[in-house]
C-alpha cells in the first residue's frame, strides 16, 4: 500500500535530488517566475539558491524523504534566532546575479510574517507528480509532523494553494492570516500545535511562546568531540565539520563541545552567531571537566601543551569516541 511507504532521513548525498524535487514546481510557480523572469535561466538559478538553503537545513534542521525519493520535507529547527547560511549575501549574489534584490525582498516578506517563538519550520515540501500523489503527501506530512512533535514545539509553514491549505488542515494545521508575496499571489501561513490533531483554538495568530525551552536530549551517546580548531572551522562555514555533526545527529547521537574549547574558540571567533548556533544545535552537548579528574587533566595538559586540547582528549576518552580537529596532521 502506498500509505505504508517508509520515510527516511535525508543525508548530505541526497542534496542534489532534494534540489531537483523542490525546484520542479518552484520553477513553474508564479513566485518562481517573478524571482527569475528569464525562463531559460530560471531553473539553474533557483537550483543554486535552493541548494544553499537545503545545505543549511541539513546543518540546522533535517530533511525527510519517502524511501522511493518521490517526496521531500525540508525542515529548519528555529529553536531560537537562526542566522542565515554562511556568507549568504555573497552566495545569493553569485547564484542569482541581477535578480538578487528580488530574492532579498522575498526573504524580507517571509521573515516579517514568520512567528518569532521557538518552532520547527517546514521550509520546503514537494511531492513528485506520480500516482497517488495526495497519499504520498499525507504519508510524508504525517510522519515528519510526528517526528517534529517529539520536540514538543509548534510547526509552521506557508502554502500557496487552497488545496495545500486543506491538506495541511487535515493534518492539524490552523490557517493564519494570509499575506501577499511580491508577485501578487496569496500565501497561507499554517501553524500546528504539537500533539493536537484538530486544535480548538482557531486564532489568527500563533501562540506567544518566546520563552519555551527546548527539551533536553537525555541518555544519548556522545559519538564525537569537537576541539577548538573544529569549532572555529564550523563558524567559518566548514562543510566537513557540518557533515560530521549532521551524520552524528542522523544517527540519533550527540557531539560534544568541551567548555574549554568553546572558551578558547570564543577568543578569536569572528561569527558569534554561528558559534551560538553550534552550541544550541539539538545534537550538541557542552561538556565540563569532572573535578575529580583534575590530576588527569593536568597530566594531559603537560603532555600536549594546551589546556583546551587536554580537555578535548579527556572528553573523548570519557565517552569512548574520537576528536574531530581541523589541525593538519592531527
Amino acid at each position: 500500500m502506498i500509505n505504508k511507504l517508509p520515510v527516511c532521513r535525508a543525508h548530505w548525498h541526497d542534496i542534489p535530488h532534494i534540489v531537483d524535487l523542490v525546484v520542479g514546481p518552484f520553477a513553474d510557480s508564479a513566485i518562481g517566475a517573478w524571482l527569475v523572469p528569464d525562463e531559460h535561466r530560471r531553473r539553474d538559478i533557483l537550483s543554486a539558491v535552493v541548494r544553499v538553503w537545503t545545505e543549511h537545513a541539513l546543518l540546522f534542521g533535517e530533511a525527510c524523504l519517502l524511501q522511493d525519493n518521490s517526496a521531500v520535507a525540508v525542515w529548519l529547527h528555529r529553536y531560537g534566532p537562526l542566522s542565515p547560511p554562511t556568507a549568504y549575501g555573497e552566495r545569493l549574489a553569485v547564484a542569482s546575479g541581477e535578480y538578487v534584490d528580488r530574492f532579498l525582498h522575498l526573504d524580507d516578506v517571509l521573515h516579517t510574517h514568520r512567528p518569532r517563538g521557538p518552532h520547527n519550520h517546514l521550509a520546503f515540501f514537494t511531492v513528485a507528480p506520480k500516482p497517488y500523489r495526495v497519499r504520498r503527501a499525507s504519508t510524508l506530512l504525517a510522519t515528519s509532523n510526528a517526528r517534529m512533535g517529539q520536540a514538543l514545539l509548534p510547526t509552521y509553514t506557508e502554502v500557496t494553494t487552497l488545496a495545500d491549505r486543506d491538506l495541511y488542515a487535515r493534518h492539524g494545521y490552523v490557517p493564519l492570516e494570509p499575506f501577499t508575496l511580491p508577485d501578487g499571489s496569496t500565501t497561507y501561513p499554517m501553524w500546528r500545535t504539537p500533539r493536537q490533531r484538530r486544535p480548538r483554538d482557531r486564532s489568527s495568530t500563533p501562540p506567544n511562546r518566546p520563552n519555551q525551552p527546548v527539551p533536553a536530549l537525555k541518555n544519548l551517546p556522545i559519538r564525537l568531540i569537537l576541539d577548538t580548531s573544529a569549532i572555529l572551522a564550523f563558524t567559518e562555514g566548514s562543510t566537513a565539520v557540518g557533515e560530521a555533526i549532521a551524520k552524528v545527529a542522523d544517527e540519533g547521537c550527540l557531539f560534544g563541545l568541551p567548555v574549554m574549547c568553546l572558551a578558547e574558540a570564543a577568543r578569536s571567533v569572528t561569527d558569534t552567531d554561528r558559534l551560538d548556533l553550534l552550541v544550541n544545535h539539538p545534537a550538541a552537548a557542552v561538556l565540563t571537566v569532572d573535578p575529580l579528574q583534575w590530576k588527569t587533566l593536568a597530566a594531559t595538559h603537560r603532555a600536549v601543551g594546551r589546556l583546551d586540547t587536554a580537555g578535548a582528549l579527556l572528553a573523548a576518552a570519557g565517552n569512548d569516541c574520537k576528536v574531530l580537529t581541523d589541525q593538519p596532521g592531527q
